[in-house]
């Protein structure tokens, strides 16, 4: 299971070009970061002969060579049906593109898509940052601080919080609501789904619905019911922030058992996962109160964008655990009972299927 990235030589001249931009190269010059997931265009034996980076990865046979159209293929064909795409959307692309042709592939399809006029102020690409949501924030603004800090499209989605659906309540009219799904989810998605794609976005929400603050506790909970209600509610609120997408959106609800589970670690620390980035939260997501104010004193999270992060393995292994635990438990262990809408989403289908040193789609 390997993140792609697709690099054209051109990238690499580009940057070689321009002495200002002394340093990215050893930014990029992180084998832990790109690994065995390379696919190279237009490698020249003398490139390799006078580039050190190009060749640690050759001698480390750490890379797939392909012909000087397979790239364009690739993207040319991201908003194919096919399956094997799915991967191809998950994938990192460092192009010899200008820049608006780089940021048009970025917002079609939710991918990372450099060129060497953009690397820089790209930085944040290749670090983890941590970040403060402010007590004092409230309402409309309080997730701006995650859009700022994001900066990035993304095309599928995995949050993961026992804690986040699990209240729900009745309100003076006599109707049931869930304060977290306004309070917190709401703003979540509104900050992270994109405005359009080109190609469908999915979404899965893993949490528990069995705890209900509601009535009776000892009354037997139909979890189906719950995920049912809590699904439509969440369907309307995407609705309510991306009308234009809402129709693009395939969305799985899960229910979970609330506590550490050795086999699924992930399951009780709280996740936002996506093809470009992760975010981690040790106070939850369930930040906002009904008021819209923090619950927690100045809330520390992280973003990580660990495909191209590549200061510790660690974080790329996280991550690739993280969602095969995810894939293990929805494909495995979820029953009809236990989720709502659709299960499939294209990051369990990052797994790369190249032999190692291979040259693919050659004349």
């Amino acid at each position: 299971m390997k993140p792609i990235v697709y690099l054209q030589a051109g990238f690499w001249e580009g940057l070689s070009a321009n002495n200002s931009r002394e340093g990215i190269r050893t930014m990029l010059d992180v084998t832990d970061a790109l690994g065995d997931s390379c696919v190279f265009t237009d490698v020249t034996e003398e490139m390799i002969l006078h580039d050190d980076f190009l060749k640690i990865i050759i001698k480390q046979k750490s890379y797939h060579r392909c012909d000087d159209l397979y790239i364009d293929k690739i993207i040319n064909n991201l908003n194919s049906s096919l399956p094997s795409y799915n991967r191809n959307l998950c994938a990192t692309y460092m192009l010899n593109k200008s820049r608006s042709e780089c940021e048009s592939i970025e917002n079609c399809y939710g991918v990372i898509a450099l060129n060497p006029s953009t690397i820089k102020e790209r930085s944040y690409l290749f670090k983890g940052d941590g970040f403060i949501l402010n007590r004092r924030v409230r309402y409309n603004q309080r997730y701006l601080t995650f859009r700022e800090k994001l900066c990035h499209p993304c095309n599928s989605l995995i949050i993961i919080d026992p804690y986040l659906l699990k209240k729900r309540g009745i309100g003076a009219d006599g109707k049931t609501y869930y304060p977290d799904i306004a309070n917190n989810l709401e703003s979540l998605l509104d900050a992270i789904l994109p405005l359009n794609l080109s190609v469908d976005f999915h979404l899965t929400i893993i949490s528990c619905v069995e705890n209900s603050n509601i009535g009776n506790r000892s009354k037997e909970i139909n979890i189906r019911d719950e995920l049912k209600c809590r699904y439509e509610k969440i369907r309307k609120c995407i609705k309510r922030i991306r009308k234009d997408l809402y129709n693009d959106i395939k969305f799985g609800l899960f229910n979970t058992s609330i506590g550490y589970r050795y086999d699924m670690e992930s399951f009780h620390s709280r996740h936002i996962i996506s093809n470009t980035f992760v975010i981690d939260s040790e106070d939850g997501l369930n930040l906002f109160n009904e008021n819209g104010y923090l619950t927690k004193n100045n809330p520390a999270l992280s973003v990580v964008f660990p495909r191209l992060f590549g200061n510790s393995r660690q974080d790329l292994a996280k991550y690739f655990n993280w969602v095969m635990s995810i894939k293990k438990y929805v494909n495995e262990e979820v029953n009809e009972k236990n989720f709502w809408g659709i299960k499939e989403n294209r990051l369990f289908e990052l797994v790369s299927e190249f032999n190692e040193g291979s040259i693919i789609g050659s004349k």
